[in-house]
């Protein structure tokens, strides 16, 4: 090889490798973006995830939410009549099975009409508020209150050693209503009828007890009104069959 052809061939040798040097940095330049390109979309998905997990999250507080509200009186926020009947259904399953009774206090509050009249209707919310509460600490452990609607309230009260145990429950809870209630620096008094029918002498479905209960509370509303009444004392009190 003649000193023209060596020179010319050292040449060529550093302009190759000048090329290889320019397309290795391209490379490591084009490995560290690509490396920088997949780090954010990876801190992006990790973004996405994170959102979808709270919108999950919200979701199922919303549905949970939403049960409560379709189970739940959203006034005093005590159970509805859905509620309540899915509640005695489960109640009576398990009095049969452990041969036990239990009762239903169907509630209707007396003189709460004037109270709205007079006061007005934000004045009758406060007033079925505090009696909501005040029946709650009437009927705890494993019972039930409910508002079934209007100034209608319904306990279930379970386990009873005897049907009569019912009525010191029902005296309980008129003594509680009765309590003068503090209402814009004066007080209001009202009361209540309650009607009870027992398990199972009274009936064996949900829907028959709750209208039993709603009977006997009917005939003390007519009558003498704050008192309580078992239903059996109705049928006891009915002439029956013509006798042929």
């Amino acid at each position: 090889m003649n000193p023209t052809e060596y020179v010319a061939r050292i040449a060529a040798l550093k302009k190759e490798n000048r090329i290889l040097k320019q397309k290795l940095i391209r490379s490591e330049t084009n490995r560290a973006l690509l490396e920088e390109a997949l780090k954010t979309h990876l801190n992006a998905l990790k973004v996405r995830n994170n959102e979808l997990e709270k919108s999950h999250q919200l979701l199922r507080l919303s549905e949970a939410q939403y049960r409560a509200l379709a189970l739940h009186d959203s006034l005093t926020d005590l159970p509805n009549r859905i509620m309540f009947q899915r509640r005695l259904a489960r109640a009576i399953g398990h009095a049969k099975k452990h041969n036990s009774y239990l009762a239903i206090l169907y509630i209707d509050l007396d003189r709460f009409k004037p109270v709205n009249d007079n006061w007005g209707h934000k004045a009758g919310d406060l007033v079925l508020c505090e009696i909501a509460i005040r029946l709650k600490a009437c009927v705890q452990g494993k019972n039930t209150i409910a508002r079934i609607g209007g100034d209608e309230f319904a306990g279930l009260i379970e386990d009873l050693q005897k049907p009569d145990d019912a009525g010191p429950m029902a005296k309980r809870i008129l003594r509680t209503i009765t309590k003068p209630i503090p209402l814009r620096g004066q007080f209001c008094t009202i009361g209540a009828s309650i009607g009870i029918s027992c398990y199972p002498f009274d009936g064996r479905d949900p829907n028959l007890l709750l209208m039993h209960a709603d009977s006997a509370m009917y005939t003390i509303k007519k009558s003498s009104r704050n008192g309580y009444r078992f239903y059996r004392e109705l049928k006891q009190a009915s002439p029956g069959p013509p006798r042929t």
